[in-house]
């Protein structure tokens, strides 16, 4: 009977020895999974925490949106939350992709001035490891505030009208409308003090014109403005006859090589040097000594029929007198026109540029960088002219003004 009790007991312990081999496996499985456990709950990692989208002392408008990756190998990523200034903020993301978040920021919500976004990630483990990301920028999304020089609201026929801009913060655009064209206007050793210039022709009807500014801040903030500009006239000396011989009249009066230089002019007064650098500096000086023989402005008639005003300077010498460059600038033009004979064009930057025309020699050549003073040729009557003389020329932006008014005023300032 008792033998009888002990036999389901015996067959249990006869299948385990028979196999045995089923318990090794178990037991290091087990095993396994409590180390494994164990590792990751004394996990002394923190997650791996990556955030684009927004950069340590940067100026943001409008919606900012933050990508984060996040992920632990270890333990896992138990949390992840989001600060701004301190305070908790819903993870109101778009996306959720394992463990890559997408979440926006609307600034437009907040004062301008600096803030703190914060992200923190914790991990499963018993210590809970934690990463913190954490960047100090500034909103903005107030349009720049446009300060105008009194001075930049009054132009004369023929002369330059500088332009004087303030704005009370850095901006990255600064623009003009003026007569219905657009002009760029430069910084003058700051990102918040710029100039804009503007060539005033001697026959624009002196009345009053609208002057549009619109600035562009660093984060794409824009404030237009519209300013009341007076163009006020220039008495213009009057008189003189000038007679031509034949040769001289026909060709005055031959439209295609006269069409032919202006398109070289042309090209030569606006190409662009050094990205809009200024390459003048201070005032310009006369670039030739003579007598003066007609001023600019002046109308005169021709013997073809032709009444129009003097667009340059002239001053008369004999063959061979030195002409210096009036101030700092590339050479853009250096070869002999129809009209204006043997011709050198120095553009100085920002639209500006002078040409002297008639000459007997060029001593530079075109992409040449000449400096104030430097000889650049020599006088002569080459081309259409009726004695020895330097014509003298000045435009701002493709119209011509008064050279004499850049001798006498350094632009860079009110």
């Amino acid at each position: 009977m008792k033998h009888e009790e002990n036999r389901p007991w015996t067959f249990v312990q006869s299948i385990a020895k028979q196999q045995r081999w089923w318990v090794v496996p178990i037991g290091i499985g087990i095993v396994g999974v409590g180390f494994f456990t164990v590792s990751n709950l004394l996990d002394l990692t923190p997650p791996n925490l990556e955030i684009i989208g927004i950069e340590k002392g940067s100026t943001y408008r409008g919606r900012i949106t933050l990508k984060v990756s996040v992920g632990d190998a270890n333990s896992g990523v138990a949390s992840l939350d989001f600060m701004l200034d301190d305070s908790p903020q819903p993870l109101a993301h778009d996306q959720v992709e394992a463990g890559n978040i997408s979440w926006t920021l609307d600034t437009t919500s907040l004062s301008d001035g600096s803030h703190v976004v914060s992200v923190v990630a914790a991990d499963t483990s018993i210590f809970r490891n934690k990463t913190q990301q954490s960047f100090e920028f500034r909103v903005d999304n107030s349009p720049p505030q446009i300060d105008v020089s009194p001075e930049s609201l009054r132009a004369g026929q023929g002369r330059t009208l500088a332009i004087f801009i303030r704005v009370n913060e850095p901006a990255a655009q600064v623009e003009c409308n003026l007569f219905g064209w657009d002009f760029t206007c430069y910084p003058l050793g700051s990102d918040t003090y710029f100039r804009g210039l503007i060539g005033i022709g001697v026959t624009h009807p002196a009345k009053t014109y609208p002057l549009t500014l619109r600035v562009v801040d660093l984060v794409g903030n824009t404030a237009e403005e519209v300013f009341q500009l007076e163009v006020k006239r220039t008495m213009f000396q009057r008189g003189g006859y000038i007679a031509l011989p034949p040769a001289q009249r026909k060709n005055m009066m031959n439209k295609a090589k006269n069409r032919s230089d202006n398109i070289k002019r042309g090209k030569a007064y606006t190409r662009s040097t050094k990205v809009g650098m200024q390459l003048w500096n201070g005032t310009f000086i006369e670039p030739a000594v003579g007598r003066l023989t007609s001023s600019f402005g002046k109308y005169r008639e021709y013997n073809t029929g032709v009444r129009r005003h003097h667009l340059g300077i002239d001053i008369a010498n004999s063959v061979g007198t030195p002409i210096y460059a009036g101030n700092g600038g590339i050479v853009t033009l250096a070869g002999r026109l129809h009209l204006y004979g043997k011709s050198v064009v120095i553009n100085h930057g920002q639209g500006v540029s002078s040409s002297y025309n008639h000459l007997s020699k060029i001593h530079v050549v075109a992409e040449e960088h000449v400096e104030k003073g430097q000889l650049i040729g020599l006088m002569g009557a080459t081309g259409q002219v009726t004695g020895s003389h330097l014509h003298w020329g000045m435009v701002v932006n493709g119209v011509a003004v008064n050279p004499r008014e850049w001798t006498e005023r350094d632009f860079s300032a009110p």
